[in-house]
């Protein structure tokens, strides 16, 4: 009830790192529902069950942003302002925790490994030339 009250179970659902991040957004989508991937940084396929897909009727469609822009030159930046703007408005955020990488490393390391986090890891680099070992 807590996460309908949130409206939780808006539509669509994006997923840029695929494998079980993908099937647990598929969890959270309305019946009709597409998801859009368009990444799979987590290096796993997408691997849905059969009956989300057929009984919820629910779609996954595919979103390359490199061939988007490519294919649309003359609207790139008239996009890249409109996210400027979202973003800038507060409409369109990311949460993020950000570490310094030679101070923080294994703090982020161990942070990133948390199930449930809810936020993403930003690791700033600020002595740009160091060696890292």
């Amino acid at each position: 009830a807590a996460l309908e009250a949130k409206n939780f179970f808006a539509k669509p659902k994006l997923d840029c790192v695929g494998g079980v991040s993908a099937s647990r957004l598929v969890d959270s989508l309305q019946d009709g529902c597409p998801l859009v991937c368009f990444g799979c940084l987590g290096g796993h396929p997408v691997s849905l069950p059969w009956h989300s897909l057929v009984a919820r009727g629910l779609s996954v469609r595919g979103f390359s942003l490199r061939r988007w822009m490519t294919e649309h030159k003359k609207k790139t930046p008239k996009m890249m302002s409109t996210v400027a703007k979202l973003v800038n408005a507060d409409k369109l955020k990311i949460d993020f925790t950000e570490y310094e990488l030679s101070a923080e490393f294994q703090e982020a390391c161990e942070h990133a490994a948390e199930a449930g986090k809810g936020t993403k890891i930003l690791l700033r680099v600020n002595d740009i030339g160091a060696t890292y070992a």
